[in-house]
């Protein structure tokens, strides 16, 4: 039986009510914020005061800000690379047939059942660590004593430190998505392959990349989106250092006030802070338009 028009709005109807009531509404205040200077974040609305664009170009003129957004930009980019890289590697030796897969997808899988507020304490304070850090007393047992000398937590190595850590916990959630992607393909065309004389390199090249570029777009839109919105790590770490600030937890410090050197002496202001979140919000959807046009476009069925 097929369905009037009517009836298929009818069944629509709430869902599209929920969606405008608790994304688009709050979206559309926080793109309204954006051009007024708002004291803080319960003040009436008869308390802003219009400055149109004044939010937008202090941010392009606050150095602090600048500094955060190359920060975001080298975790999104290195980050990406070593998150993207190790994940196809782990997901492959799992779609190999490896012996107790299924122990070392979880194994690998672990780090994201953690809070990322306990595992970047973890890294902090028992990894990174100068006195008894994992590291340094590595490090130390092999004689390596130039490299157990590094002070991760210094502002020269500060970043990298975080972006180690970040990693480390994104590792299994990519490669859980890789992996169900890499099991969908048939084992015919690998079949095949080998029939033909391919090598494994030229059966990942050849088959594996190709039919899987589907699941690997989507997963570059999803590290996007947690790279862009980086927050919690540079919260841990950083505490408002410069060589960790993020978008994201500037965005925060902004909206909410921080005690800290740095911010205590600014002028908090709601309407800088959803600026910031309007510019990560169009940050995210360019960079996922130039993911989806950089991929063909044509689904793939096998």
């Amino acid at each position: 039986m097929r369905l009037s028009k009517s009836t298929i709005t009818l069944f629509l109807l709430p869902a599209v009510i929920v969606y405008l009531a608790i994304f688009l509404y709050p979206t559309g205040r926080s793109l309204l914020m954006s051009f007024f200077e708002i004291p803080a974040l319960s003040s009436r609305m008869s308390d802003w005061s219009f400055v149109g664009l004044k939010n937008y170009t202090d941010l392009y003129h606050n150095s602090y800000f600048i500094g955060s957004i190359w920060n975001v930009i080298k975790i999104w980019l290195y980050g990406g690379i070593i998150v993207m890289f190790c994940a196809f590697l782990f997901a492959a030796i799992l779609a190999s047939g490896v012996r107790g897969k299924s122990f070392w997808r979880s194994l690998l899988y672990l780090p994201n059942t953690v809070s990322a507020v306990v595992l970047s304490a973890v890294w902090l304070h028992y990894i990174f660590n100068s006195s008894y850090g994992f590291l340094t007393k590595a490090f130390q047992f092999l004689g390596l004593h130039s490299l157990a000398d590094i002070q991760w937590t210094s502002d020269q190595h500060l970043f990298t430190s975080m972006l180690i850590a970040y990693c480390f916990g994104s590792i299994g959630y990519f490669m859980l998505l890789l992996n169900a992607g890499m099991e969908r393909i048939p084992e015919d065309y690998y079949e095949a392959s080998v029939i033909e004389g391919a090598n494994a390199i030229q059966k990942f090249f050849k088959i594996t990349l190709p039919l899987l570029q589907d699941v690997f777009r989507m997963t570059l839109i999803l590290w996007t989106v947690t790279a862009i919105n980086f927050f919690v790590w540079s919260a841990t770490f950083g505490l408002e250092s410069p060589e960790t600030m993020t978008p994201g937890y500037y965005m925060y410090l902004k909206v909410f006030g921080s005690k800290g050197t740095v911010f205590s002496q600014e002028a908090f202001n709601v309407g800088a802070g959803t600026a910031v979140g309007v510019m990560i919000t169009i940050s995210i959807v360019i960079i996922s338009m130039l993911i989806n046009l950089f991929f063909r476009k044509e689904r793939l069925e096998y």
